[in-house]
């Protein structure tokens, strides 16, 4: 497993003991993409396991975070797992049930900003979990409550519980459930201007708290990035303002040499993104539209430089809505200053001395300097 982005992005951490079934990367990319700066929040991490999501907050600036796990395996992982990535002092560890624990923490008086529930999927933990942190103002004002279940298994409701729903969406088969805390005025009082409990009034209250679900938007960027040039980082960074995720997947083409190994354009794309919100970097095989349906993608990036890309593009555009018809295309037009950028120019211009550094990443100018300079 990996840190998906932030101060630790790309670092590896071990994962889950036998059994226990870890929050993947891509769901944590779309999940944090959507919370946004973490910048000193306190965090608590129920049904912790591996710690990836506590760890993934303690990555993106959390000030402190609580693990909460029941089982000795899983603590032990998780501890060996802060002590590889050197944030044990940001970090408080508890072998418990999560029940006594939110007890226990409640009458220490502990509040956090952000709560992790990530619950086997099996298990009728989310009820009275949510009747006690509800209950207990373990929340902050203005905190989240961020639940991981299944799409198969509805929530229990929290109609009468001071938590609200304010956001719900789908990635693959699991369904992440953002809550907010609620104030007992609010709850007495649900319209929003109280005017004598008019029909109309109370309508605009109810549609104003429901739950908005819509599925993350998953798009995939393929090519053979060969190097990664200026023109590619422009249009993952555009079409992360676009999509939950943008998944960069470099085609592993088995009838073609590289100038750089498959795995070292996976190591100086992800050197590249790792700052950047919601972008994973993946290798693939075969058709693009078949890893396209693999990883839940309903959108193909391509870049467009001249009419000539554009002739290339349309027929292999119309060929994968032959094999997947729900698969979209977008067609991005590329920077002026990039029109002219491809890989192969700027490996002759690395052979003739000249310096490259204006369209590619200083590190990826070094790498092509020592293979062909």
């Amino acid at each position: 497993m990996r840190v998906v982005a932030g101060l630790l992005g790309s670092r590896v951490f071990e994962g889950p003991a036998k059994g226990v079934r870890p929050t993947s990367d891509r769901v944590r990319e779309s999940l944090f993409a959507r919370l946004g700066d973490l910048s000193g929040y306190t965090v608590l991490d129920l049904f912790a396991g591996t710690g990836s999501l506590g760890i993934e907050a303690i990555s993106r600036g959390a000030r402190s975070v609580t693990f909460v796990d029941r089982a000795q395996p899983s603590i032990k992982v998780l501890k060996k797992n802060l002590d590889s990535l050197q944030i044990g002092r940001q970090c408080t560890v508890m072998r418990s049930e999560v029940r006594p624990a939110l007890r226990r923490l409640a009458n220490e008086g502990r509040h956090f900003d952000l709560i992790f529930m990530d619950p086997p999927y099996a298990e009728d933990e989310y009820g009275p979990a949510f009747k006690l942190i509800a209950d207990s103002g373990l929340l902050s004002p203005g905190g989240a409550l961020v639940v991981e279940s299944a799409k198969r298994h509805p929530l229990p409701s929290v109609a009468e519980l001071s938590l609200e729903v304010v956001d719900e969406r789908a990635t693959g088969d699991t369904l992440i459930t953002q809550m907010c805390q609620i104030s007992g005025e609010e709850m007495a009082n649900p319209t929003a201007d109280g005017a004598n409990g008019a029909s109309g009034a109370s309508e605009q209250s109810s549609g104003s708290r429901a739950t908005v679900t819509r599925n993350a938007t998953v798009a995939l960027f393929p090519a053979s990035f060969d190097p990664p040039t200026n023109g590619h980082i422009d249009l993952i960074e555009r079409a992360q303002k676009v999509f939950d995720e943008v998944v960069v997947a470099v085609a592993i083409n088995v009838g073609k040499t590289g100038t750089f190994s498959f795995e070292e354009r996976i190591e100086m794309l992800n050197h590249v993104t790792g700052s950047m919100e919601g972008v994973r970097v993946e290798g693939f095989s075969g058709l693009m539209v078949e890893h396209a349906h693999k990883i839940g993608a309903t959108v193909i990036i391509r870049g467009l430089r001249a009419i000539a890309d554009f002739e290339y593009e349309f027929e292999m555009t119309l060929m994968n809505q032959h094999l997947q018809p729900e698969l979209e295309t977008l067609f991005m037009m590329t920077k002026q200053e990039y029109l002219y950028v491809s890989s192969s120019r700027l490996k002759e211009l690395v052979r003739f001395g000249a310096n490259i550094e204006d369209f590619v990443p200083p590190l990826i100018a070094k790498r092509l300097v020592e293979k062909l300079g």
